[in-house]
């Protein structure tokens, strides 16, 4: 119960980490700029945590090398997401992580998909496909930021599966300082020299808590593994999608009549995917 917890607070902390960036996008900030300031903040608020908590290892440091380009990648393709396309609906393709990360796990683990695996991935097909009106290649015309969201989830869904295998090698309160601070060097080359040394540019108090938010996702996200299974965890997760279609509502007064149908059969195909992943590795 206390890992489901965990995954449910996290889940509101990185929705409304996504809200508050969309919003600074709206006021014109860069979006590379946004994308990078979270993780040194995060990094200076995580920091005592990663001393008392140690465990740097060579698997850490090799591994970081195949994971850290992905998850770099993989987070510019979806600040552009979040730049180019409504939040509602740029959120609503993040549903299609499960099915990416499953594929993955059977390509690269060898990790079998069950029948109720294959029902949920197929919902999750169909709702993605109901989303764009049935007119995938006019939808995409008109929506490139959703192709980005597509392809960022891709990514993420990948480190997924390289990630939780670090993670098994450390503990989640090192990991989480440990994965800021290398994106915190690693995202900084996309951004412009002069929006790092105009100082206007961080008395924008909503900078800081995009940094906060994500630090509490992190840690909260990481925790919540130690006491509940991975499935769980990531199908209560997914539930931050529901609240980015009502803060698309309420803040950016984004029509979400036509994609919540589609949503809906999103999240419960990613659901029975994460339900069908404990199945199979119970014994």
């Amino acid at each position: 119960m206390l890992g489901i917890l965990l995954a449910f607070l996290s889940s509101f902390f990185w929705a409304t980490n996504d809200l508050f960036s969309k919003k600074l996008i709206y006021k014109g900030f860069d979006e590379y700029f946004i994308l990078w300031i979270r993780f040194p903040v995060s990094s200076l608020l995580l920091l005592p945590l990663s001393i008392f908590f140690w465990d740097m290892n060579s698997f850490i440091l090799v591994s970081t090398l195949l994971w850290l380009p992905i998850e770099i990648l993989g987070g510019v393709l979806f600040i552009k997401a979040l730049k180019h396309a409504p939040l509602s609906l740029a959120m609503s393709f993040y549903s299609l992580m499960p099915f990416f990360s499953a594929l993955f796990s059977f390509l690269l683990l060898g990790e079998r998909i069950t029948p109720l695996g294959f029902v949920g991935i197929l919902l999750t097909v169909i709702g993605a496909i109901l989303i764009t009106g049935l007119s995938l290649k006019d939808f995409f015309r008109r929506n490139i930021g959703s192709i980005y969201m597509i392809a960022s989830t891709l990514l993420f869904g990948l480190n997924v599966v390289i990630g939780k295998m670090v993670i098994l090698e450390s503990n989640p309160y090192f990991f989480s300082w440990y994965y800021t601070a290398c994106m915190s060097v690693g995202t900084l080359p996309f951004v412009k020299p002069e929006h790092l040394l105009r100082c206007e540019s961080y008395r924008e108090s909503s900078l800081l808590l995009i940094g906060v938010f994500f630090a509490l996702g992190g840690v909260l996200y990481y925790v919540a593994l130690l006491y509940a299974p991975t499935s769980y965890v990531v199908a209560v997760e997914r539930m931050s999608i529901l609240l980015s279609l009502y803060y698309g509502k309420v803040f950016f007064g984004e029509d979400v009549r036509h994609i919540i149908p589609g949503t809906l059969l999103m999240l419960i195909g990613s659901l029975l995917l994460s339900l069908s992943l404990l199945s199979s590795t119970t014994p």
